[in-house]
């Protein structure tokens, strides 16, 4: 069964839209928190330059260099990652295919829940940036690899 609702299905669109930049944002605070001088100066020629996919895979390389392995925090923070990558993809697929056919009211549900994510997502990253900021502060240069 078709949704017919064509404002509902483009306010959810837009919705997704707006909370997936939102989420790219979350990432862009968390990468700058681990960057020297944590400033807009030194963040944002690196942040401009990265996309969704390059935010996920750098924070992972970064969160693999401030913290062991085992640490919960890096564990409960790649598990953060993961949901990201999840919403990454879900996102894609809907501007990719789902925009191209007939919606079903099953799917147009589906969206909903994923900006229920995404809202999820971006209420959890202040306190990843507050982790990051934290662990920088205490961790010495020398303690860094090259």
């Amino acid at each position: 069964m078709p949704i017919t609702d064509e404002k509902e299905f483009h306010t959810l669109v837009g919705e997704i839209m707006v909370w997936s930049a939102r989420v790219e944002s979350c990432l862009e605070a968390c990468i700058a928190a681990c960057l020297p001088g944590n400033t807009v100066e030194f963040s944002q020629p690196v942040l401009r330059r990265l996309n969704f996919t390059n935010q996920l895979a750098t924070l992972r390389e970064v969160s693999l260099l401030l913290y062991d392995r085992h640490d919960p925090t890096l564990v409960e923070f790649r598990r953060w990652l993961r949901r990201l990558g999840r919403i990454r993809v879900r996102r894609n697929d809907l501007v990719h295919h789902v925009l191209r056919v007939e919606r079903s009211p099953e799917e147009f549900g589906r969206w909903k829940s994923e900006v229920a994510l995404m809202r999820e997502a971006c209420v959890e990253a202040p306190a990843w940036v507050d982790v990051f900021e934290a662990r920088m502060a205490t961790t010495r240069e020398s303690e860094l690899p090259l």
